[in-house]
């Protein structure tokens, strides 16, 4: 399926105090139910509590301790900068940050058309309803052969 520009005139927005350009990707916002193979993409990225326990424990083995609450994961492509900080891979696949609730889709190979946040996520987007925004997916093979919008999901580069 071929992208297809939105018609008409100014494509920036402003969203909360964040000016967007809806025919370029911004971070996708994706309730954590929409992503079928969610729990299969955790289990092979990077827990930060774990990483964060690790960095700060003194002891060598840690069978018996480890991070007391739930974490963030980061899933798909990370690099490490030359202060040792994770940054989105821009030849990987996908990068997204896994939270509580949300996935946030900071960079990817695949977009779909959605709608802006609410300000809890200014210049971001979410895709329940196809809308205007142009925004970050998780590779289709992610989403499940059962996601309604999973046919409208596109490969940008």
């Amino acid at each position: 399926m071929a992208l297809k520009p939105i018609e008409g005139g100014n494509h920036i927005k402003n969203h909360y105090g964040i000016y967007i350009d809806t025919e370029k990707p911004v971070t996708g916002v994706w309730d954590n139910n929409e992503i079928e193979w969610l729990g299969d993409a955790i289990q092979d990225g990077i827990d930060l509590a774990w990483e964060e326990h690790v960095d700060e424990c003194p002891n060598e083995e840690h069978d018996d301790c480890g991070p007391q609450e739930s974490s963030d994961f980061l899933i798909g492509d990370w690099k490490k900068d030359e202060k040792g900080l994770y940054e989105p891979d821009p030849d990987g696949e996908y990068s997204a940050i896994v939270r509580e609730i949300y996935t946030q889709v900071v960079l990817s190979k695949w977009a779909i058309r959605g709608n802006a946040c609410s300000p809890c996520y200014p210049g971001q987007a979410e895709p329940g309803i196809a809308g205007e925004q142009l925004l970050y997916a998780p590779p289709p093979d992610l989403l499940g052969d059962d996601h309604p919008r999973k046919g409208e999901v596109i490969k940008i580069r």
